[in-house]
């Protein structure tokens, strides 16, 4: 029956979508995590400076124990980047004891003087604070901030001075989070409102099957009606012998016969009445339940575009590479087809970016990234994983043939005339590349392409090692 069918459609469009939900809720859940352990991280790592930063952390870390809203952790960050900008108090001295009596030997002045515990060693914040930068750059949201946050630790700057950073990161995370949120309560809203649409929508199928059973037993009571009025008209015409009387016998038993079909065609009446009335509301609310649908089509679509894209360049992001990297891994292994990696770098990009400053080197990386993308094959994949590192993966291409390609890469970003002020800036760029043998794994194939970078750097630079 068609309302079946439809029924049945509908239930696999609200299955498929509590399904995405799922998934959404799952990676939700796992980036609320890796912000909580940033922030736990960079809090540990500030105990043990003063009172005032130790009160801050604990602001942090109850923030992080409790159920972590954008406010609470914008608050409790925030305190902690002003604790950091604030001097360092020294620990109160220690009470000096009484003296001790005559059969104890009395402790020296310095060592009385000495706090009851050591002073807590200065912990170094860099190794810290760029834990924290790599843990950000994976999140597409907080890949901006994050790069901020790292060009100013290569400028060689102290904790203090990255205060106005951390708040931004601080801010930032809270942004994700209240977008996050924002998002989930559109989605559960959103779902609401199909499951109720589809309820209505089952409801409307009861009905219609209660509907063609009453139909159906009414068709019945009517065919029997008429069936026994029409034996017994027959056997009064056979055994009357009064025609008057059988006239009156006759119309009495048609008359019968006209008052069902009547009620049964008043029925039928009513009842395709209230099917159009209830075919009406259902269509509207189908209607309704499409442009919901559309709308959460696009949603979904636009956040899954900008976790595919880089912000800065407008190539893949480290997000869509490690999903193109297993697809193209596992149909390595199905089809064993050639299959080359390779991992690029900007020669001596630290050095543009503090000679001409940091908005040069963005807009160096995005006319890197015009390059890499023009100059690669249709097939090829191209994304940038951090920094100025970029990876090609090279499907259905062996070693040889690869290495020909990055070699014209390479040669066409050494051709090409940077400026900057007017001035001519000499850029290259150097790669790594390798092909996937037998028994690989892709963190296998990363760390010998990223040796043979590092060699192709040993050896100069602007060029392309293989290995």
């Amino acid at each position: 029956m068609p309302g079946v069918a439809a029924e049945g459609q509908w239930k696999d469009k609200y299955r498929e979508l509590v399904r995405d939900y799922e998934t959404k809720e799952r990676e939700w859940s796992a980036l609320e995590h890796a912000l909580r352990a940033a922030a736990g991280k960079l809090a540990f790592a500030a105990m043990g400076q003063s009172g005032a930063l130790d009160k801050a952390v604990e602001s942090v870390l109850g923030a992080l124990r409790s159920n972590l809203s954008a406010a609470n952790l914008d608050a409790s960050m925030s305190g902690l980047v002003r604790a950091l900008q604030l001097p360092k108090t020294p620990d109160p001295p220690v009470a000096v004891k009484p003296a001790a009596p005559a059969n104890v030997a009395p402790v020296p002045a310095a060592a009385a003087a000495q706090p009851s515990n050591p002073p807590t060693a200065s912990v170094d914040f860099e190794p810290l604070l760029r834990g924290l930068v790599e843990a950000l750059a994976r999140t597409p949201a907080l890949a901006e901030v994050a790069g901020k946050l790292e060009r100013k630790l290569d400028a060689g700057v102290t904790a203090a001075d990255c205060a106005p950073y951390l708040r931004s990161v601080a801010d930032s995370v809270a942004a994700v989070i209240a977008d996050l949120q924002s998002q989930r309560r559109e989605l559960e809203e959103f779902l609401e409102r199909v499951t109720s649409q589809l309820a209505e929508f089952e409801d409307w199928s009861t009905w219609q099957e209660g509907e063609a059973r009453s139909r159906q037993a009414d068709t019945i009571g009517l065919e029997h009606t008429v069936t026994a009025e029409m034996r017994g008209l027959h056997k009064e015409v056979e055994d009357s012998r009064d025609l008057t009387a059988l006239k009156v016998k006759v119309q009495s038993r048609l008359d019968t016969v006209a008052q069902q079909l009547l009620a049964f065609r008043d029925t039928e009446g009513r009842r395709l009445a209230e099917s159009e009335r209830r075919a009406v509301g259902l269509k509207r609310e189908l209607t309704k339940l499409k442009g919901r649908t559309t709308e959460l089509i696009r949603l979904c679509a636009d956040q899954e575009n900008r976790l595919m894209l880089d912000s800065l360049t407008g190539v893949h992001s480290r997000y869509a590479y490690e999903q193109r990297l297993e697809e193209e891994y596992q149909r390595w292994q199905r089809h064993a087809q050639p299959l080359t990696f390779s991992i690029w770098d900007v020669d001596l990009f630290k050095r543009i970016n503090d000679t001409c400053g940091h908005d040069a080197g963005d807009r160096l990386l995005r006319g890197i990234a015009d390059i890499l993308g023009h100059h690669k094959r249709v097939e090829d994949f191209l994304a940038r994983i951090g920094g100025e590192e970029f990876v090609l993966l090279l499907p259905m291409t062996a070693l040889d043939a690869a290495k020909t390609v990055t070699d014209k890469i390479r040669a066409a970003v050494e051709r090409t005339e940077f400026r900057h002020h007017g001035q001519h800036v000499p850029v290259t760029i150097s790669c790594g590349l390798t092909e996937f043998r037998a028994g690989d794994t892709p963190t296998a194939v990363y760390e010998r392409a990223d040796q043979a970078l590092y060699q192709a750097k040993l050896q100069g630079r602007n060029r392309c090692v293989s290995a």
